[in-house]
């Protein structure tokens, strides 16, 4: 449950999916969700039932439907990642026994897959979706894949057939498990209580009222306050945040709130956003177009932000207070007028969300003791106009590059701008706005003209000194003005809408700019040869299920944390270099060493024999000694009586580096000190030099391509085993390659 087996601890891949379950005693409903166990603190599911892949269905018991489909349509390989999406799965039928294909898709977006590839796993999801996934445009009425008549000799006998679904056993829904009745006693019985839980280093604390709530704030002004986890776990697991005390606010009413009033609708801080995003879409459904402008603009962000398990547990309001320029909502919330409504000891006020933004990181708007207890989304008037915008790396599950809100108000019966407000995200480290781009646009109509001088202000604006970091300056400014552009179509066409013959709308091809990218199921076909007469033991060109498929789908496949512990087994964290080519001055483990279940710091001082071995002619270091060749070089490694303590001491570690000159990390700098690979490698055919003497045309350029971020996926660890004679050792090792580790 804590990660430890699947989990990175980033809530990225959606491997460790698990499902919980709640019970509200006042509307006597369960409500079922899923969620990254690599993100889930245990003491935040007091009173939750946790349902985990092992408990769905095993071989000694019986496998449940979703385990079988996965395993019998060939969606799982390595099975690491296919316990979650098993979760994933199971957690959706939980609640949509017959799902349409949007709502599987949508369960999945939070779900990687190095290995398999996704068309076996969505051929097991299409299975349990209720219409035909089949588009059904052959004149035959067959699918438009279905292309065996076209491709292929008839005297060719091929097959697409990779399972029958006859095999399958049924879903029923009366046969799964049941909510704890003990959970459902404690919920409606015992009276709410503050809940205190100590461990080692930190204190949870997790109040019932609001008035206790703003007494631990101001006792603990810096604790902060954690609901999904999603910001704070990361920060104290990858970036040494330590926090002495954590304050869990989701039990408390006035921060769940839901409440609609004259001038629009007030959302609880602790509401998840998977919540907020069900709210907007029943308001968006109930009241008049004109009035849901905002609800529209901040529910279309919804739909992209992160992954399921992620919106099920993170708050509505822990993303607008941690001012992240990465947030996908602040941008729209502080263009919409949006309010925040504050508590501390004594006292209660309203601001709007833009004010937290008004000058740049530094601003104190909000104090360490003050909370936010709930956001007002406003109805939008009539003549008023809302978007909202982002680019990311992928459409679901990643971090935004850049993102932006807008707003404009028109004078009544016009298109005189009445009032403007633009925000964009992403482009420094806040969310920002473009004050001066707003205020010189007020009392323009809205043409291409103002158009032509929005682009123009917008651009020189977030170009101020310091606006933008990174390599992505001038593609961040490109987003930032095809933003503004692709607003400007949607306002015109609105105009036009609503009165033709005074607006005249944007030309019929810019149309295809205003089409959202939606997202459907993949449509696919693999095509085999099949063989008539062949043996039955004969497995080559056959659909086979892969020999572990089942284990995999239930989580009996053994990997190797899930191996028993060894006696006497220690842990061991790697120190690496943070620089890229340095001399190590010294190594000082004194911290270290001092750290709870610290047996050792581990150098190459500690080598038997040569501190190097050879995967191919070079030898490679296995621990940097006197210099390091590049980042994330081990440099050392501490040794502990727990994963948790091996990695606190290695944090604690600390390396003093000479930096040695040049350090070369570019192409340029390498031509420039002269510092080629040999020998030189060229791509040469005929007379290259007579060739350029003789052609027509040459044409030249440089093109640079950017090293490739790195995407991590599974968590990779090993153990070893001393035999205890003649040096031998037993090595279990995550690997692809088991004859090059024995070779190595």
């Amino acid at each position: 449950l804590t990660g430890t087996k699947y989990g990175c601890g980033g809530g990225g891949c959606g491997a460790c999916t698990v499902m919980i379950s709640t019970y509200e005693p006042a509307s006597k409903m369960i409500r079922h969700y899923s969620a990254n166990a690599c993100l889930l603190p245990i003491c935040s599911l007091y009173g939750a039932a946790v349902t985990t892949v092992e408990g769905v269905g095993s071989t000694k018991t019986r496998i449940h439907p979703v385990q079988e489909r996965l395993a019998k349509c060939h969606g799982s390989q390595c099975g690491f990642c296919t316990p979650g999406i098993v979760m994933s799965i199971y957690t959706l039928l939980r609640n949509h026994p017959e799902p349409t294909s949007e709502q599987m898709i949508a369960a999945l977006a939070g779900n990687l897959c190095r290995c398999t590839g996704y068309r076996p796993i969505l051929d097991a999801c299409k299975t349990f979706c209720k219409e035909s996934i089949c588009c059904q445009r052959k004149a035959n009425g067959k699918c438009c894949l279905d292309q065996e008549d076209d491709l292929f000799d008839n005297e060719e006998k091929v097959s697409t057939s990779l399972f029958s679904s006859d095999e399958f056993q049924p879903l029923d829904p009366t046969q799964e498990l049941i909510f704890p009745p003990e959970l459902m006693r404690m919920a409606e019985n015992l009276p709410k209580r503050t809940l205190f839980f100590r461990g080692e280093r930190v204190t949870w604390i997790s109040p019932v009222s609001l008035d206790e709530l703003l007494d631990l704030k101001a006792a603990h002004p810096k604790a902060p306050l954690v609901v999904g986890n999603t910001s704070v776990g990361p920060d104290m697991k990858f970036r040494g945040v330590f926090h002495p005390v954590l304050i869990a606010p989701s039990r408390i009413p006035d921060l769940n709130v839901l409440k609609y009033t004259n001038d629009g609708l007030t959302l609880g801080a602790a509401c998840s956003l998977s919540l907020v995003k069900d709210i907007l879409s029943n308001a968006i459904a109930e009241f008049p177009e004109e009035k849901t402008k905002v609800f529209c603009a901040v529910l279309q962000q919804l739909r992209t932000l992160g992954g399921e398990q992620i919106r099920n547990v993170a708050s509505f309001g822990g993303n607008i207070i941690s001012r992240k320029s990465t947030s996908d909502l602040n941008p729209v919330l502080a263009a919409s007028n949006c309010m925040l409504n504050l508590a501390s000891r004594g006292q209660k006020r309203q601001i709007p969300v833009s004010d937290i933004f008004a000058d740049g990181v530094g601003n104190n708007t909000i104090t360490p003791e003050d909370i936010l207890v709930s956001i007002h989304i406003p109805y939008s008037r009539k003549g008023e106009y809302v978007s909202a915008f982002r680019q990311a790396p992928r459409r679901e599950n990643a971090l935004p590059i850049t993102n932006a809100g807008m707003r404009v108000l028109f004078e009544e019966g016009t298109d005189i701008v009445k009032d403007l407000s633009i925000f964009y995200g992403g482009a420094i480290s806040t969310t920002v706005c473009a004050k001066q781009t707003c205020w010189t646009l007020i009392g323009r109509h809205w043409n291409e003209q103002m158009l032509d001088e929005a682009c123009r202000l917008v651009l020189k604006e977030m170009a101020a000194p310091g606006s933008a970091g990174g390599e992505n300056v001038d593609y961040k400014k490109t987003l930032m003005v095809s933003f503004f552009y692709r607003f400007f179509l949607e306002v015109s066409q609105s105009l036009k809408t609503m009165d033709p013959c005074h607006y005249p709308g944007i030309p019929v091809e810019y149309g295809s700019a205003l089409q959202d990218f939606k997202t459907r199921m993949p449509q696919s076909i693999q095509i085999y040869q099949a063989k008539p007469g062949q043996s039955p033991q004969d497995p080559v060109g056959r659909p086979i299920m892969h020999q572990s498929g089942i284990k995999h789908a239930t989580g009996e496949a053994v990997y190797i944390d899930d191996l028993p512990s060894v006696d006497g087994e220690l842990f061991l964290a790697a120190v690496t270099s943070s620089r890229a080519r340095a001399k190590i001055v010294s190594i000082d483990t004194s911290e270290a060493l001092k750290g709870a279940g610290v047996f050792d710091v581990i150098t190459a001082h500690d080598v038997p024999a040569a501190n190097e071995f050879y995967f191919s002619d070079d030898p490679e270091i296995i621990f940097a000694r006197n210099e390091v060749i590049c980042v994330g070089q081990i440099v050392c490694a501490v040794v502990a009586d727990s994963d948790v303590h091996a990695k606190q001491a290695a944090a604690k570690v600390k390396i003093e580096y000479e930096m040695l000159e040049p350090v070369i990390l570019t192409i340029e700098e390498a031509i420039k000190h002269n510092s080629f690979f040999e020998p030189k490698r060229k791509l040469e055919q005929g007379n290259v030099d007579e060739a350029f003497e003789t052609v027509d045309n040459i044409i030249e350029g440089e093109i640079c391509i950017g090293g490739q971020k790195h995407f991590y996926m599974e968590t990779q660890s090993m153990l070893a085993v001393p035999k205890g004679e003649d040096k031998e050792m037993d090595l279990y090792v995550s690997t692809q390659h088991p004859a090059i580790i024995q070779v190595m």
